[in-house]
């Protein structure tokens, strides 16, 4: 972050924390949102967040070890493997919440639930060093958040230019689109669950690409 004002000058590391602060705050923010809005139907969130944080596990494992992260060519972290323990932890809380959340759900998440976990990846990634890799591995979460955005924003416009209001998806966020085509939330969340593996293997992939 520091290299993003080197233009203050020769002390510009002294004043890094006004741009991390910001950065940051941005991250659990989006983060946080995406796994709110991905809260909609039965197991949805609780499994890509699991698929999400076991991820963060293996990576914060690679960053912890000395052999592999100067194998794979990335950023030695001490002691962040210890992150792991914690890791391990939550991904067995959103295993066990998932037995009990999925169609037809017993209990359910909540925004307090879908909050938090959001901002606890975010934190991971930040802790990590694999803030980048976000809109990648948390592409579920960044979808959901894209179509609110999209369809506030593009609904607002035309009701400003024609005076009716248009909608790009039937309904947002946009596994509620699915459901309004007609699509069993089993079936969607499955399928979204695979976009979220995926995705888990092409943050992996990049590791051995850098």
């Amino acid at each position: 972050y520091a290299s993003l004002i080197k233009w203050v000058g020769k002390d510009y590391k002294h004043w890094v924390w006004l741009i991390f602060i910001p950065i940051v705050t941005f991250i659990i923010t989006a983060v946080s949102n995406g796994a709110n809005l991905t809260d909609g139907i039965d197991g949805l969130a609780a499994g890509t967040s699991a698929i999400i944080v076991f991820t963060l596990g293996i990576f914060a494992w690679i960053s912890g070890n000395t052999i592999f992260s100067e194998y794979l060519n990335i950023m030695y972290i001490p002691h962040v493997g210890e992150v792991t323990i914690f890791i391990a932890a939550l991904v067995g809380a959103l295993i066990g919440f998932l037995w009990y959340n999925t169609y037809p759900a017993q209990v359910f998440m909540g925004d307090t639930g879908s909050l938090t976990i959001g901002g606890i990846i975010a934190v991971l990634a930040i802790m990590v060093r694999k803030e980048l890799l976000i809109p990648v591995l948390c592409g579920v979460f960044l979808l959901e958040n894209l179509s609110v955005i999209l369809q506030v924003g593009y609904f607002k416009y035309t009701k400003k230019k024609y005076g009716e209001g248009r909608r790009i998806l039937l309904m947002s966020p946009l596994h509620h689109h699915y459901q309004k085509k007609g699509y069993h939330e089993s079936k969607i969340v499955m399928r979204f669950l695979i976009v979220g593996i995926i995705l888990a293997l092409v943050s992996f992939i990049t590791l051995k690409i850098r």
